[in-house]
């Protein structure tokens, strides 16, 4: 396999305790990769040194099963160090304790990479890498520079800078789309696109949320009249702010404003984090309860990363369940993560919920989601959120590819 990402600028450590091992990923790492500088340690107490003496180190291939000083404790000197590259490990470790040492990577913060397991071919190692590239170059375009100003949120709203994306959803076995995801973004006057994770905090703790709801759901019943022009009957589904939850007005707003445009409520689904709902509101039962009798569908977000899974499970009238991205990444290769996902769909189906994989990104989890028994798959492997019009030209596309 011959890298189609140029390496040529990143300096790289690798830490093995073995001479051979270690001699061996330099030698790929120099001759096949062509990498700027590559550095061997074959302990912690070197590793360090030469991260002292040699700025600045890209990325960090360390194995975890050493003499002496291990690679879980390198994890957390990079940590003390305030490491800012990328750690990828690399180990003949059984998968659940790579799983756990790449979670606690990023407990401590550190940018992880991912793993390999030994014995590393050379393929495997161009993959790695070239994520460095990716989460590089996705750093550089979605930079989090601290939440934006109420006025510019304000002015969002009034100038109509607000835009709602699209990521398609496709049933797993017809492989069919069946709906979309509408996600929010600020196309700022001088940052460009703003992701959520800069805005919504600010406008959940102001009543700026309920506008920013009404917003995108009116922009998102204008859009679904486009898709039905166009022969497109989708099913949309909408992120709701935990606030909006105690809004007791929220079920007749939404009701009326699809009866109003003739949208059946069945194409509309609610999607709510997990970890965001309080068991013990009244005014959330009231509320998704409301909408739930006048046919809104309701979806639990993330689901698997909160506290009180089965709990909400059993309080809310939930008619989807969407499976945390985080164990779809993993599945392929961790058995934990695989049984987790195995187990989280029988016990939707048991319970009469629809299951979604989202962070299908692969062409292996593609291939594996029609054997998991979920429903519906969404992930950057078929596409990522996209305008409106450019839904519907992929849409055409995507329709002559599996019919």
């Amino acid at each position: 396999m011959k890298p189609t990402y140029d390496f040529s600028w990143m300096c790289c450590l690798v830490i093995d305790d073995s001479h051979s091992v270690s001699n061996y990923l330099a030698a790929i790492l120099r001759n096949s990769l062509n990498l700027k500088e590559v550095y061997v340690a074959y302990n912690v107490n070197d590793a360090l040194a030469i991260i002292d003496s040699h700025s600045p180190i890209h990325t960090v291939l360390c194995d975890l099963n050493m003499d002496q000083v291990d690679g879980l404790e390198m994890i957390r000197l990079l940590r003390e160090k305030g490491f800012k590259g990328y750690f990828g490990i690399i180990s003949s470790m059984a998968s659940k304790v790579i799983n756990s040492a790449e979670q606690l990577t990023k407990a401590h913060n550190i940018n992880l990479l991912g793993s390999i397991a030994k014995p590393v071919s050379e393929e495997s190692l161009i993959k790695l890498l070239s994520g460095v590239g990716e989460k590089t170059k996705q750093t550089s375009s979605t930079t989090k520079v601290g939440s934006l100003k109420i006025y510019e949120l304000i002015r969002g709203i009034e100038k109509h800078q607000f835009e709602v994306f699209y990521q398609p959803k496709i049933d797993s076995l017809s492989r069919q789309v069946v709906g979309v995801e509408a996600l929010t973004r600020l196309n700022h006057p001088r940052q460009g696109l703003i992701f959520p994770d800069r805005f919504i905090d600010a406008m959940e703790k102001t009543t700026l949320i309920n506008d920013l709801t009404k917003y995108v759901l009116n922009n998102v019943v204008k859009d679904w009249l486009e898709f039905n022009k166009n022969g497109y009957q989708l099913n949309i589904a909408v992120n709701i702010s935990p606030g909006e939850l105690s809004n007791l007005d929220l079920p007749d707003y939404i009701c009326n404003l699809l009866s109003d445009n003739h949208i059946p409520t069945h194409l509309l689904t609610l999607e709510i984090t997990e970890s965001a709902l309080d068991i013990n509101s009244p005014e959330a039962l009231e509320v998704l309860n409301r909408l739930s009798m006048r046919g809104v569908k309701l979806s639990i977000d993330d689901f698997g990363t909160g506290h009180s899974s089965l709990e909400r499970l059993r309080v809310y009238p939930f008619d989807e369940l969407k499976i945390d991205k985080s164990f779809m990444l993993n599945s392929s290769k961790s058995d934990n993560d695989r049984s987790i996902v195995e187990s989280s769909v029988l016990l939707a189906k048991r319970l009469g919920l629809k299951v979604v994989f989202e962070g299908v990104e692969s062409s292996d989890l593609y291939q594996m989601t029609g054997n998991l028994g979920g429903d519906i798959i969404q992930g950057y492997y078929m596409s990522k959120p996209m305008h409106k019009n450019d839904l519907l030209t992929w849409l055409k596309k995507w329709k002559a590819m599996n019919s």
